[in-house]
């Protein structure tokens, strides 16, 4: 952990990390905001944390993985994410409205994701009713969570823990008073802590869910075991770390679609414009309604991109972009994957006028090639080489 921490942070900043294999990580952050103007969120790698259910306009500030002043008044909060991550790098960003204080972060691996547990054995700081520790699982499910907490009684008021997910209060059924404070201390214990752990079995799907420890006074927190149930820890091919998982169904529309360009058009004496001519041919197809309507479905449609063939020089850059760990090849990479995102997201205007179809001259002019359906032409720098491309 960087020994820069605690820190005072008024501007926006970002702490790369990263991680030697894929597999499930959790990110556990200690941060705190004194007043009604302060705030604090937080995004890893490129997403963004919302209100649940999801609204159409998105609230990011004052939910749950988040840190709020008039909430806090200065208390800790600490956010343990729990998620999935690729080999390789990624980041942290913090977002401050005014100011707000980052006490530590720390990364770990979770070894056993059958068998997941926090130990923090913690007590709360003295302060009236707020959130206190908060899980966010990333698209992950929940088949239950469990917590052994320990309450005490004060001198006119005593420790109380409410439990909410995704945004259901947990009922305590033992009392009429603090039905809405699972753990809830009995003025009768005033002498002593009553120690409770409690199972909750929540059967959820995938998804993106939160789970909120409220704490009123000064509760202990000894341990926490979330059972995800079952759970596909299938490595998910990204930007940084391409290679294939055996199955390229696995690939997000991204990748695959940079897969395609960067298998039949990476060649450097290419301009850009012959890769986004492929990306959008790739993107007419999806549209079309004589195709697939999936990139994946259109890409892997036999014998219609050399480059996925399993016989095909290019195969294994299409496999594993990095296989032959180049420069070259890393630079090109990265230039495909951006095209992809861009002629996804309309970005690029498309060059082929909705071309579907191309060919490179090298080989002879397909049946389906005529003057009529022509509708661009691209010769590498050298012109030793052209692509066609045609609508049908």
């Amino acid at each position: 952990m960087p020994n820069q921490f605690p820190k005072k942070i008024t501007d926006i900043i970002t702490i790369p990390f990263s991680v030697d294999k894929f597999g499930l990580y959790s990110i556990t952050i200690t941060a705190r905001c004194q007043s009604s103007k302060q705030d604090l969120k937080v995004e890893i790698d490129l997403l963004k944390f919302r209100e649940l259910p999801p609204k159409d306009k998105p609230q990011y500030n004052n939910i749950p993985p988040s840190w709020n002043g008039t909430e806090l008044k200065g208390l800790l909060k600490i956010i343990i994410f729990t998620l999935r991550l690729n080999k390789g790098a990624h980041k942290l960003i913090f977002i401050p409205t005014e100011e707000a204080i980052i006490d530590e972060y720390k990364i770990e691996s979770i070894s056993d994701p059958q068998d997941i547990q926090f130990n923090p054995e913690m007590q709360a700081e003295d302060g009236d009713r707020r959130p206190w520790l908060i899980f966010t699982l990333v698209d992950l499910p929940l088949k239950s969570i469990t917590a052994d907490i320990s309450t005490k009684w004060h001198f006119l008021d005593g420790d109380d823990v409410k439990l909410i997910i995704d945004n259901t209060i947990k009922k305590n059924s033992n009392s009429i008073f603090h039905k809405n404070w699972v753990w809830s201390a009995n003025v009768f214990n005033i002498f002593s802590k009553e120690r409770q752990e409690i199972t909750f079995t929540e059967n959820l799907q995938d998804d993106v869910h939160y789970i909120e420890f409220w704490a009123d006074k000064t509760p202990i927190i000894h341990k926490v075991k979330i059972e995800l149930g079952e759970i596909n820890l299938k490595r998910i091919p990204t930007i940084d770390d391409p290679e294939w998982t055996g199955d390229l169904n696995d690939d997000s529309d991204q990748i695959i679609l940079a897969r395609a360009i960067f298998g039949e058009a990476r060649d450097k004496l290419y301009p850009d414009k012959a890769r986004i001519a492929v990306g959008w041919s790739i993107r007419n197809r999806v549209e079309d309604s004589r195709w697939s309507n999936t990139y994946q479905g259109v890409i892997m449609e036999d014998k219609q991109y050399s480059a996925f063939e399993k016989t095909d020089n290019n195969r294994p850059f299409v496999e594993n972009p990095f296989w032959k760990d180049s420069e070259i090849d890393k630079i090109a990479w990265y230039n495909c994957y951006n095209i992809a995102g861009k002629v996804i997201n309309g970005e690029i205007k498309d060059p082929t006028n909705g071309g579907n179809h191309y060919y490179d001259s090298s080989i002879t002019t397909p049946y389906w090639a005529t003057k009529k359906t022509l509708v661009l032409i691209i010769n590498r720098e050298d012109n030793k080489a052209t692509l066609i491309f045609h609508k049908l």
